[in-house]
């Protein structure tokens, strides 16, 4: 057997079994790399969806629309990664109505509400994990009833915080009832990839 044959059925080999390994723990991809399936205009799903897949990430036109899955979620554990230009700020909302802040914060000596990784205008995170811009931000929260505990690169953010209210200008509803993910979208340019959902039951 060649060598080119052998490292491309390894590599096979080794994607169905990460592919088992995902789906055994419960991960649900909500986007594959390729397309906008499963994704809409957040406020009106009926118009254009003005983001697109650049090199297997979903992103946005400057000054876009707001974008969710058309699926939607209550408690979850929630995984994945963005970057920002410079000046570059967007948003991770839970459940469609509670943001977890997308900014350039990097280096940032004090950060407030509305800084990278905050809960805006509610709480700001634990510390500054913002990597500079143009790098990948991986973020990871666990949303369960009230409480919120998230990572940004490896570093606790947010600590089993409860949230009693819902983030001025998001999807409108209760903030404990199941909503989508939505990535806002309107106020610069940002990359989104590896987006993974796990219901907690």
């Amino acid at each position: 057997m060649r060598k080119s044959s052998a490292c491309a059925i390894a590599v096979a080999f080794l994607a169905v079994g990460f592919s088992a390994w995902a789906a055994g723990e419960g991960w649900k991809p909500l986007f594959n790399g390729k397309d906008l399936s499963g994704w809409q205009n957040a406020r009106q799903p009926s118009a254009e969806n003005k983001w697109k897949v650049e090199d297997g990430t979903m992103t946005n036109a400057l000054h876009g629309n707001d974008v969710a899955t058309v699926d939607t979620f209550k408690d979850f554990e929630l995984k994945l990664q963005y970057k920002t230009v410079k000046g570059g700020n967007s948003g991770v909302y839970l459940r469609g109505r509670v943001e977890i802040q997308v900014l350039d914060s990097f280096a940032k000596k004090r950060v407030g509400k509305g800084d990278d990784g905050a809960i805006y205008d509610q709480f700001p995170p634990k510390v500054n994990a913002s990597k500079p811009v143009g790098k990948w931000n991986s973020l990871n929260v666990t949303y369960k009833g009230d409480k919120v505990t998230a990572k940004l690169n490896g570093k606790v953010i947010h600590d089993n915080q409860q949230v009693v209210k819902v983030t001025g200008g998001a999807l409108s509803g209760e903030v404990n009832a199941a909503g989508p993910l939505m990535l806002q979208g309107d106020h610069g340019k940002v990359w989104y990839r590896k987006i993974m959902i796990r219901p907690i039951k």
